[in-house]
């Protein structure tokens, strides 16, 4: 394995207490940023204002994934990620949630940056029907212009979706660095069925005491539309993601934002593309995978099947 060395902006501050020491590190598209928000709810536990930071993700691979977020200087700079949590140091846990910490090797070296700067960290990883998550992937960077080809072509061309739901090379990489003692795996399907005892046995495992949520606190959110959009104009995606339209974007009302949105996108159904032949490529690669990160886990995960 290369090397990773530490970014320039990867100084370890004076005051550990004011590092975060829990990661939501994804998968994506398997409840992540619905978890963010409930376990803001708990009162000894301080999410990141910014649900997504990216900060221990290399930033030129950022910058090519995610321009916007790149430019975010808590992306990179440690003072600005360190600010997202003003109300943090009292808190027992200090979290954040970043779905490119599980696309390894696309996003590489997450894991050694993480515990490089903070050893003590409690890692959380969520994982849904590894199928089904890619697909909802592939539907996530169509819609935000990031993917060119059409669904059967691109499970099958970019290896992308395919490792991001190869759960056990995810959390192999996250267990050379961290005791699986570190790690609690979520199962996204127990997240939507069984919400409660999910989250109660979370909290144990964070040796929090027990926590009752009220119900308007773990309510379902982020719950994928069943449409999606496409460009309506060449160079959409370009402008959308310049330096130029993020200065602009600051001074224009939402209203005008959701109008040149819709003038520039076109609409459809997701249930009017056929998805048969990716589901069925996707089964048949990661069928061993899933059997592996099953063993990993200790568990069989029966929804799945």
């Amino acid at each position: 394995m290369a090397e990773v060395r530490p970014r320039p902006d990867e100084r370890r501050p004076t005051r550990t207490s004011a590092l975060p020491n829990l990661f939501v590190i994804g998968a994506s598209k398997s409840g992540s940023s619905a978890l963010h928000t409930y376990l803001s709810a708990h009162p000894d536990i301080a999410m990141s204002r910014e649900k997504e930071p990216c900060f221990f993700v290399d930033r030129s691979e950022l910058a090519e994934a995610w321009p916007i977020m790149a430019r975010q200087p808590c992306s990179h700079d440690l003072d600005a990620y360190l600010a997202l949590w003003p109300d943090g140091a009292d808190k027992r846990y200090r979290g954040e949630g970043s779905v490119y910490y599980s696309q390894a090797p696309h996003k590489s070296g997450v894991p050694e940056r993480i515990a490089r700067m903070c050893p003590d960290a409690r890692i959380i990883y969520t994982v849904r029907e590894p199928v089904w998550r890619a697909i909802g992937h592939y539907w996530q960077r169509f819609k935000e212009f990031q993917e060119p080809l059409p669904l059967d072509r691109a499970v099958r061309e970019n290896a992308l979706y395919r490792d991001t739901s190869d759960y056990a090379l995810q959390l192999a990489a996250y267990r050379d660095h961290f005791d699986p003692a570190r790690i609690h795996v979520i199962v996204a399907e127990d997240l939507r069925t069984r919400r409660r005892e999910t989250l109660a046995d979370l909290i144990a495992w964070l040796g929090l005491p027990p926590h009752l949520f009220r119900d308007d606190e773990i309510t379902d959110r982020h719950v994928s539309p069943p449409d999606s959009r496409r460009q309506r104009f060449p160079l959409v995606a370009r402008l959308r993601d310049s330096g130029l339209w993020a200065r602009t974007r600051r001074h224009l009302p939402e209203r005008a934002v959701g109008l040149l949105r819709e003038g520039a996108t076109v609409r459809f159904d997701k249930a009017e593309v056929d998805d048969s032949a990716a589901r069925d490529w996707l089964s048949g690669y990661l069928r061993p995978r899933r059997a592996a990160f099953e063993e990993m886990i200790g568990r069989r995960i029966p929804e799945w099947d």
